[in-house]
C-alpha cells in the first residue's frame, strides 16, 4: 500500500515531459476538493489497481509517445458511461474557464475509434475533452492502441485520481460493464478495487440492476447519497421495474418543474419521500373516482395489485371487466411488443 508521500512522488513523475509550473497551474485551475480519510483509502486502492497502467503512461509522457493536437469534434466519449452529467456539475463551468484562460496543460488519452474512421475514442480526460469542445479548440492527446479492457482500466485512473464517482455512478458503471461482458476483475480494476473484494462489485451491480437505468439518469449523480439510502430506495423496485402504483408516484414527482430545477441530491430526496409516504399510507390504496359517487380502490404491493369495485354504486361493472380482461391483456401485450395470448 502506498503512503501519501509516495503518491505525491508518483504524480510528480507521471507527467515527465510536462513543465512542473504549468502542471501546477493546470491543477490549480480546477476546483479544490476536500479529501477525507475514506477518499484517501480509495486512492490507495486505486494506485495499486492501476500501477501497471501508470507505468505505461509515464513511459508515454517521457517521450515514447508524442502529445498531439486533435480536432476535439473528432473525439467521441468512451463506449461506457461513468459520469452521469459532466456539465451539470456546478464546478464544471469554473473548470472550463480555467482552460479558457490558461489552456490545456495535461493531455487526454485516446485510441483510434474502432467503428468511425478518422475519429478517436477517449479513455480518460472526459472533462478536459468536453471543455475543449465547448471552447471549440483542439484537444491535446496521446494516441494509443487499446483493447476494450485496457480502455476501461485507464478510464478508472481519471475516476480515482481526480473527482471520485458517486455511489450510484460506480454502480451504474459496474452494471454497464457487466452487461457488455467484462469480467468482474476488470470491473474492479476500473473502479480502483484491486483488493480482491469482488463482493463489493457484485453489490454495486445488484443495486444498479434494481432500478430502471433511465430513472437513475433522471435522478443524477446524487454525490452525497450513499449505499444505505440507495438500498432503501431499491426496496420499492424489483428486477429493474416499479409496481404500477409506485410508477405513478415516480411519474408525478419527476414531471414537476421543481424536480427539473433541483440538484440531484434533492431529486433523490423528493422521490424517496414520495415513495415512503405512499408506503406509509398504503392501507388506503389508490382511489380512482369514476363518477356517480363511485370510487375504485387499487392497492399495490411488490407482487400484486388488488382492485376493489363498489358493486352497489356500479352494478355489473365487475362482470363486464372480467369479460373484457382477456382482450385488455392482449392489447397490453401488443403495446409492449409481446405476442398476444390468442
Amino acid at each position: 500500500m502506498t503512503n501519501a508521500k509516495e503518491r505525491s512522488n508518483r504524480m510528480k513523475t507521471l507527467f515527465g515531459n510536462v513543465d512542473s509550473a504549468e502542471l501546477a497551474k493546470q491543477i490549480s485551475a480546477g476546483p479544490a476538493a476536500k479529501v477525507g480519510s475514506g477518499a484517501v483509502k480509495s486512492m490507495d486502492r486505486a494506485f495499486v489497481a492501476v500501477e501497471e497502467e501508470n507505468d505505461r503512461l509515464r513511459e508515454q509522457l517521457s517521450g515514447s509517445e508524442a502529445i498531439v493536437e486533435i480536432d476535439s469534434a473528432h473525439v467521441v466519449p468512451s463506449f461506457v458511461r461513468d459520469r452521469l452529467d459532466i456539465e451539470g456539475d456546478p464546478l464544471f463551468q469554473g473548470f472550463v474557464e480555467g482552460i479558457r484562460e490558461s489552456g490545456q496543460r495535461l493531455p487526454i488519452l485516446v485510441r483510434p475509434s474502432p467503428d468511425k474512421q478518422g475519429y478517436f475514442q477517449v479513455a480518460y480526460g472526459h472533462r478536459r475533452l468536453r471543455a475543449c469542445q465547448i471552447l471549440e479548440r483542439p484537444v491535446k492527446a496521446i494516441i494509443r492502441e487499446l483493447t476494450d479492457d485496457e480502455l476501461v482500466v485507464a478510464q478508472g485512473i481519471e475516476n480515482t485520481e481526480r473527482a471520485n464517482l458517486s455511489f450510484i455512478e460506480q454502480a451504474l458503471f459496474a452494471a454497464t460493464l457487466k452487461s457488455r461482458g467484462f469480467r468482474r476483475e476488470t470491473i474492479a480494476a476500473a473502479l480502483g478495487r484491486a483488493d480482491g473484494k469482488l463482493t463489493y462489485i457484485s453489490m454495486l451491480i445488484g443495486i444498479a440492476e434494481q432500478f430502471p437505468a433511465e430513472l437513475i439518469a433522471r435522478i443524477g449523480a446524487a454525490p452525497s447519497i450513499g449505499r444505505p439510502k440507495w438500498e432503501k430506495l431499491a426496496a420499492h423496485f424489483k428486477d429493474g421495474r416499479a409496481p404500477a402504483a409506485a410508477q405513478l408516484i415516480i411519474d408525478q414527482v419527476t414531471s414537476t418543474r421543481t424536480w427539473v430545477a433541483s440538484p440531484s441530491d434533492q431529486r433523490f430526496a423528493a422521490l424517496m419521500n414520495a415513495l415512503e409516504h405512499k408506503a406509509a399510507s398504503g392501507d388506503r390504496g389508490e382511489e380512482i373516482e369514476i363518477g356517480g359517487g363511485a370510487v375504485i380502490t387499487a392497492k399495490s404491493s411488490r407482487s400484486s395489485t388488488l382492485i376493489t369495485i363498489p358493486e352497489s354504486k356500479m352494478p355489473g361493472l365487475s362482470a363486464w371487466l372480467i369479460e373484457k380482461l382477456p382482450a385488455l391483456v392482449d392489447e397490453y401485450r401488443q403495446q409492449n411488443g409481446e405476442t398476444p395470448m390468442r
